[in-house]
């Protein structure tokens, strides 16, 4: 996820996943996420049947390679689209390629929406090694447009919580995100998303006092309010 220009001969598309990239798509996800972020294949299988729930590939149209995937959750009723897991494979990392999707995910699913909502791991500052690249995660999403957002928040895991930083990129004209608005979408991705998570709820307990009005400062594509 860099600003390395790639050749301007290349081309690329996102399409929409089915059932027949499940098992790729989510092979890949248990190499690349934490064991903490990834649902259990059935409960991924039920999201991935359901209309809502999105696998986005994006592919080099000159071979098909692919480069990257998302998964999405849309809600219409809350205006917002949660990009629920986003990554590059390995080796087209740090290449320009992760800004390329993000890109091509918010143009396409976004437009009629006020924005997107995303986590992503807490600087853990116990491990150098690690924080490293979950800076260079934050800094990447913070060029993106995204801005951290002031809550606690915890993603909603078997074992109990898992601090995140919780991360909105507003559309065009979109200044700001309501505390109101906020419970009400964390409320609807957390029954979607995490219905099979029996304590979720006792969980949005424990940080929604957290949760305050935002106001998103116009400064370059984004800012960090945490």
């Amino acid at each position: 996820m860099s600003d390395e220009k790639r050749p301007e001969t290349e081309t690329f598309r996102l399409v929409l996943g089915g059932y027949d990239d499940l098992a790729e798509v989510y092979d890949l996800m248990r190499k690349q996420f934490p064991r903490q972020e990834i649902y259990q294949i059935r409960d991924f299988i039920q999201m991935v049947n359901k209309d809502k729930y999105k696998i986005l590939l994006y592919r080099r149209v000159e071979d098909d390679q692919l480069i990257g995937y998302a998964t999405t959750y849309s809600m219409p009723d809350c205006k917002t689209v949660w990009l629920d897991l986003f990554a590059v494979l390995p080796e087209f990392q740090y290449q320009g390629y992760g800004q390329k999707l993000f890109d091509a995910v918010f143009q396409k699913y976004c437009g009629m929406f006020d924005g997107l909502l995303l986590c992503s791991e807490r600087v853990d500052p116990s491990d150098p090694e690690k924080a490293k690249i979950q800076q260079r995660r934050l800094e990447f999403y913070h060029k993106v447009g995204a801005y951290v957002l002031h809550t606690d928040f915890q993603l909603p895991v078997e074992s109990g919580g898992f601090p995140m930083y919780l991360l909105f990129k507003p559309n065009r004209g979109i200044h700001g995100l309501s505390r109101e608005d906020q419970m009400r979408i964390v409320r609807n991705m957390f029954d979607y998303c995490y219905g099979h998570v029996k304590h979720r709820q006792a969980l949005f307990q424990q940080f929604k006092d957290s949760i305050v009005d935002e106001i998103f400062q116009v400064k370059g594509k984004g800012a960090h309010h945490g």
